[in-house]
């Protein structure tokens, strides 16, 4: 005891002596340091275990020096130094003489707070986990202290509470903002893809958001590094996955702010929106490495309700004037293509053009786009651009319409007329698919428009082959020649040489195709067959008639065959007016034309009177007697199979 008490007598008369004399500790001065007051504070007060130094005894350990601290802080061995301070603070204000030595003690705890703190702003691009442990537990030793004072309340140690964990903070917020604040555009490379690899729709050739997509990509990236590299080394109560999102997001909301008071483009607009309620949310906050450490609720909207508003109204009528604008413009494009003199493109054996495509692209990229910011802007989006498209078509038709008519000298007319059916064909697919989410009423809309365009090529390209075969239908039903085998087969002459240049039509549209000749070949037959010009009423006339009807029959049958027509309903109509006129017995008249009635509801009592008059042995009387039986019979007409209603009457 009277060691210590001699020792800090002489400290005292040092200290008054060096104020005296006006020596001053200037910490780069490292001669006066060395033998400064500090330096014998820590060799008589501040005993630590030696390290192959002297031990005086078990319980003496090695004084550790201000030169020691300052190693510590240069070694980066911070949490031991953080502690060895503490303790120096301790005996400063325990010693009333050394209470004045606090600037010293003050200038150590400067530089290693300087240390701490940088390597807390440094953390946020390093992967140094032990020199960011000891940095963090630095903090943590800082603020243990401060709780010690507060709850002393002691009112002697000016230097407390240092508040190193509100500082750390404050180091965030500033990592935070020299971290992204200056981002470059020129730094954009590929950005969208660090969201996700869906469309172009993410991008935009606007400075605003490319330097957007800029934040997101580093902000998304330094999120996941503290999950991965920086939340392991903290205390738990630091929060520090939390802290990190609080700063950053913050920092999106002032730019997002300060960019929002400017006049932004329809494509910013839709950006925002599209960082509001989904890139930010949804493919930044929930990617699979960050979820479950940040809390979203303790994060409010990147943009005002009002904003909001007024953006995704803005965006909705920008998306529908869109679509609209780029939809005429693929129709201009194709409508310049059918008058440039050239043979449409041939893809897969196909005439082939990009306008489906284009439009459908068009159209699916506007509810894609909507789909990217929020429900109810879906909806509102789904409910208008479905009106578009059917705009769209009738458009469509209307050109077709008036090319067909206005060029029918076009060197590549018919090639032209194929390529639109198949175009129509991919059009129809689209409308009808399941999952198209239209409504029936606008569906069935666009479809029946769709329908009208294939009639008006359909009737446009076969226009050429039914006023071929109506002069040969004519010579038919002249004199003796009706019914004629011969006719016939010149007519399938005719008919074969024209299917052969429609091979370049889709195989559903081919059979359309073959589809509508079938029909015309069987509707002219019979329209020929019954214009009364023929009665016969000798039985060999009939059966020898009968008997030509049915090679004619054969004939067209062979045909269609051959090009695999699905009619089938169109094949037996000619037997059965053949059997008709064949046969003698009533009864089996009636029973055979109440059949003709049951597979064609659409015939009428006049066209079976045109029938019965080729047999010109039956009576009036017998005639009216078919003819009831015909009434009785129940008809169901089926829209698909009209053929009767087509025959005009003489």
């Amino acid at each position: 005891m009277k060691r210590i008490k001699s020792t800090m007598a002489a400290v005292a008369n040092l200290a008054t002596n060096e104020n005296i004399s006006g020596i001053k500790r200037d910490s780069v001065d490292k001669g006066q340091k060395k033998n400064g007051i500090l330096k014998g504070i820590m060799k008589h007060l501040s005993p630590y275990k030696s390290k192959g130094h002297h031990q005086e005894t078990a319980e003496t350990k090695k004084e550790l020096t201000v030169e020691d601290i300052e190693e510590q802080i240069e070694k980066n061995q911070l949490l031991e130094a953080s502690k060895n301070l503490i303790d120096l603070e301790h005996k400063i204000l325990k010693d009333t003489p050394l209470q004045n030595k606090t600037e010293e003690l003050e200038s150590l705890y400067k530089k290693l707070e300087n240390v701490v703190f940088q390597v807390i702003k440094d953390s946020i691009t390093e992967t140094n986990g032990n020199l960011l442990s000891q940095a963090v537990n630095a903090i943590v030793e800082q603020e243990k202290e401060d709780a010690q004072y507060v709850s002393n309340n002691d009112s002697l140690n000016s230097t407390r509470p240092k508040q190193w964990k509100s500082k750390w903070e404050n180091y965030i917020k500033l990592s935070v903002i020299e971290r992204i604040g200056n981002l470059s555009d020129a730094s954009a490379v590929d950005l969208t893809s660090s969201f996700s690899s869906s469309s172009s729709s993410s991008s935009s050739s606007s400075s605003v958001s490319q330097s957007f997509l800029t934040m997101g990509k580093t902000l998304k990236e330094d999120l996941i590094h503290v999950v991965t590299h920086l939340k392991d080394h903290y205390p738990k109560d630091f929060d520090v996955c939390n802290t990190y999102a609080q700063h950053y997001h913050r920092f999106l909301v002032s730019q997002m702010e300060f960019a929002t008071e400017y006049q932004l483009g329809n494509k910013d607009t839709y950006y925002f929106l599209c960082w509001v309620h989904n890139y930010y949310p949804n493919m930044i906050l929930k990617d699979p490495i960050l979820i479950g450490h940040i809390d979203e609720s303790k994060l409010n909207s990147l943009l005002s309700p009002h904003t909001l508003r007024q953006f995704e109204a803005t965006y909705v009528d920008y998306e529908i004037d869109s679509v609209r604008t780029y939809m005429n413009k693929s129709l201009e494009m194709e409508q310049d293509r059918w008058k440039n003199g050239k043979e449409p493109e041939i893809l897969g054996n196909c005439h082939h053009s990009e306008l489906h495509i284009d439009i459908i692209q068009i159209y699916n990229g506007g509810i894609k786009r909507a789909g990217e910011i929020k429900k109810e802007t879906v909806e509102k989006v789904c409910r208008l651009l479905p009106h578009e498209l059917k705009e769209f078509f009738k458009r469509y038709k209307t050109s077709l319409e008036e090319f067909l008519e206005k060029n029918k000298a076009h060197s590549f007319y018919r090639e032209i007329g194929i390529t639109n059916i198949n175009c129509c064909s991919h059009f129809r697919n689209f409308i009808e698919k399941k999952d198209s989410k239209f409504d029936s009423g606008t569906q069935q809309q666009m479809l029946a428009t769709i329908i009208q365009c294939e009639d008006v090529i359909y009737e446009a390209l076969l226009q050429v082959l039914f006023q071929d075969l109506k002069a040969q239908f004519k010579r038919m039903s002249q004199g003796s020649a009706l019914c004629s085998f011969q006719i016939m087969q010149d007519i399938i002459k005719i008919a074969e040489q024209f299917v052969c240049g429609f091979k370049t039509l889709h195989p559903p549209c081919y059979k359309e195709l073959i589809a509508r000749i079938h029909k015309h070949l069987v509707k002219e037959y019979l329209t020929r067959l019954l214009r009364k010009k023929v009665s016969h009423k000798n039985a060999l006339q009939l059966q020898t008639l009968a008997n030509q009807i049915n090679e004619c029959a054969k004939c067209i049958n062979e045909f269609c065959n051959a090009h695999k027509s699905e009619e089938e309903w169109l094949k037996p109509v000619i037997l059965k007016v053949a059997e008709i006129i064949r046969l003698q017995d009533q009864c089996a008249i009636q029973i055979e034309v109440a059949a003709l009635v049951g597979d064609f509801p659409d015939i009428r009592n006049k066209q079976i009177e045109a029938i019965l008059y080729i047999k010109g042995n039956l009576s009036r009387q017998d005639i009216k007697s078919i003819l009831k039986v015909s009434d009785a019979v129940e008809r169901t007409t089926c829209s698909n199979h009209k053929l009767f209603e087509l025959i005009k009457s003489s």
